[in-house]
């Protein structure tokens, strides 16, 4: 279907799924609405095709780069869904593809990218969750300098950054100092808003997400790099810290269905959200709705400070470990996955991804620990970035022995750092570990035992154990 005349009959019926009357009820045009006119141009020159919204409607640029769209009287932004092909512009880090609602014409200004990006890369960033100048200081100081140094490897590819939320911890004097942070990557960043990042409404500002548009801009917004399709959404339905709970609005959703329908289903479809969709969002069948007639769909998502990889049909979901550790107090989350980040690598329509912890190469993807017991010894391995198409294997003295058994519980170093009303011993000693499925282990008498991982790309990861000497947690 043409799609300017898709845009202008868009009914009940939106991308082949039905709405609910109260999301319809957000695409209909208002007394007080405003028609914006405007143009997208690169070098003087229209460019065309290219999707311009207020977070209601969506128009699409003529042959001409013009674009006329009437805008919803709640939108406080109008954001293009930057074309591939196309430079991301930034503005002190933060991806700027959108323009504050204060006049009737826009212009945006477009410039090619010097690399192309059919294969390009992008950070996962999860839970940053700054609350007071220490936390600045070490996420400046370790985790910064750790992703500026993998980037500047990535002389061969574009690369941006999403941020999956929860960028402040509750403290608005937060902002300034993340965004100085993430601005030194000197890559487009975008950004999700999480829970910690919203606050309480008040008489004179009922919009919970009001700081953080003031720093970021829209809270759900759409962009195209090289065959994938990234969209981002607010997924926090935020009453108070303590009272929130994960839904994706109707007004988001209508949205997402006119954005979906002008992406081709053969390409690669990326959403991210803060809350995970899988397990904590009460409106997930809706998305997945929207989801179906793509057939290589992931998601994003943070919030729980674990890793953790869930497969539902044909999407996969990625709940990003978090870069901050457990809050800033030691070198891994409650779940043992050290403080680091995931990388994305898309080639095409095709998806690659791994952790990067803090301080290590991208090949440190477990960790070992050995405890002695009174007739050999019980291995475990925490294989964090885990899903089911990995394999756990281990050698005793030199014989495969084959898979190494999965089980839930906690992992030893966290055990070791939070378990218990007297640590961490600095501060936040409500800190506790938590268990995780990506937990192996296996008991033996060898003197010698290699552990040898295989992630679902065929990557192949080694650590020789030597039991004969005291081990150590490392």
């Amino acid at each position: 279907m043409n799609r300017r005349i898709f845009l202008k009959s868009a009914g009940l019926l939106v991308g082949g799924y039905c709405l609910s009357e109260s999301a319809f009820a957000h695409l209909q045009a208002d007394d007080h609405s405003s028609i914006i006119r405007g143009r997208v141009v690169a070098v003087s020159k229209g460019v065309q095709g290219v999707a311009v919204s207020d977070g209601y409607a969506i128009a699409v640029t003529d042959k001409n780069g013009d674009y006329q769209i009437t805008t919803n009287p709640e939108s406080a932004f109008l954001f293009i869904c930057n074309p591939s092909g196309y430079e991301i512009e930034q503005d002190a880090g933060f991806a700027a593809i959108y323009r504050s609602l204060d006049q009737q014409h826009y212009t945006f200004h477009l410039r090619k990218s010097e690399l192309d990006d059919l294969h390009h890369g992008f950070i996962g960033l999860g839970d940053p969750q700054v609350r007071v100048q220490d936390d600045v200081r070490q996420f400046q100081q370790e985790s910064i300098p750790d992703m500026q140094q993998f980037i500047q490897l990535q002389t061969h590819r574009s690369f941006h950054g999403i941020s999956v939320g929860d960028s402040i911890w509750d403290k608005p004097d937060m902002w300034q100092p993340y965004q100085e942070a993430v601005a030194q990557l000197g890559i487009p960043f975008f950004q999700t808003v999480g829970n910690h990042d919203k606050h309480e409404s008040t008489q004179h500002q009922p919009d919970t997400a009001a700081l953080f548009k003031m720093h970021c801009g829209p809270t759900y917004y759409s962009f195209n790099r090289g065959m994938a399709h990234y969209v981002v959404l607010d997924n926090v339905n935020y009453t108070s810290i303590k009272d929130y709970n994960g839904e994706i609005s109707a007004e988001q959703l209508a949205w997402l269905a006119k954005d979906l329908a002008l992406v081709p289903h053969d390409h690669l479809l990326i959403l991210s959200v803060h809350i995970p969709v899988y397990n904590a969002v009460k409106n997930k069948q809706d998305l997945y709705a929207l989801l179906a007639p793509f057939s290589n769909v992931h998601i994003l998502s943070g919030h729980t400070h674990q890793n953790t990889n869930h497969i539902h049909q044909h999407i996969f979901e990625h709940t990003i470990a978090s870069v901050c550790g457990a809050w800033w107090t030691g070198s891994v989350c409650t779940d043992g996955t050290p403080r680091g980040y995931a990388v994305f690598e898309v080639q095409g329509s095709t998806l690659s991804w791994c952790y990067k912890s803090i301080g290590k190469d991208t090949d440190y993807q477990f960790r070992t620990s050995v405890q002695r017991l009174n007739k050999g010894h019980r291995i475990t391995v925490n294989v964090w970035n885990y899903d089911p198409e990995w394999k756990v294997q281990w050698y005793a003295d030199g014989k495969l022995m084959g898979h190494m058994d999965q089980t839930k519980t906690l992992d030893p170093l966290a055990r070791s750092l939070y378990e218990g009303p007297q640590l961490p011993a600095d501060r936040r000693g409500w800190v506790e570990p938590r268990r995780t499925a990506h937990i192996f282990y296996t008991q033996t008498r060898a003197k010698q035992v290699q552990i040898v991982v295989t992630d679902r790309f065929g990557r192949e990861f080694k650590e020789d154990v030597n039991l004969k000497e005291t081990y150590a947690i490392s």
